[in-house]
């Protein structure tokens, strides 16, 4: 046995016809056991992510009593933006549906596929501008739209940063979406669930 629990098995002594097949089904796997791993890959249905930049948070007007203080965070969001919509071109997300900066749609393409990669240009010629919300919808083929708040200015018990995954999504998939905004931003996972 081997550390990763797979069994190693060796060839047969003796060489009939029943031996050897066994010896073959277990060293070189048909399409048929392929297709049965695939299906055991877990599904992830209505996933919610909220997620907190590390970094320094300006106390902004709000009533501090009540717990209704407001923060401002330093970041800009068209960047935040591009880092999210490159992590969803890493995680399969093809096709963005729409973007709104400051409640301004300023892209919106159902219809189009494939244009990810596009748009992350696109966004960039906003980079300069400092905007305080934005909103963005992508869709994975037809069973996940991931839809996503970024705000700048916040509660402060609130996240800046609203993922929600209206479907099902594989857990390879989320995960790899995750791993590359991690890499590419410091962020802290305020929680994450599905209902």
């Amino acid at each position: 046995m081997s550390k990763d629990g797979t069994e190693i098995v060796n060839p047969p002594w003796v060489y009939g016809p029943s031996e050897m097949k066994e010896w073959i089904d277990t060293t070189y796997p048909t399409s048929k056991d392929k297709k049965k791993e695939k299906e055991k890959r877990s599904i992830l249905k209505d996933v919610r992510i909220s997620m907190d930049i590390k970094g320094e948070k300006k106390p902004s007007t709000g009533l501090k009593l009540f717990g209704f203080e407001r923060v401002e965070e330093h970041f800009n969001v068209i960047e935040i933006v591009q880092i999210l919509l490159r992590g969803f071109a890493r995680a399969g997300f093809r096709n963005v549906e729409e973007i709104k900066l400051d409640n301004q749609s300023i892209y919106r393409h159902p219809e189009l596929r494939y244009d990810i990669r596009k748009i992350i240009e696109f966004i960039g010629k906003y980079r300069k501008r400092d905007f305080k919300r934005a909103e963005l919808k992508v869709l994975f083929e037809k069973n996940c739209k991931a839809k996503v708040t970024i705000k700048k200015i916040h509660a402060r018990r609130s996240a800046p940063i609203e993922l929600f995954f209206d479907g099902s999504i594989e857990k390879e998939r989320l995960s790899r979406f995750l791993n590359y905004v991690k890499e590419h931003r410091e962020i802290e996972f305020l929680y994450r669930h599905s209902p």
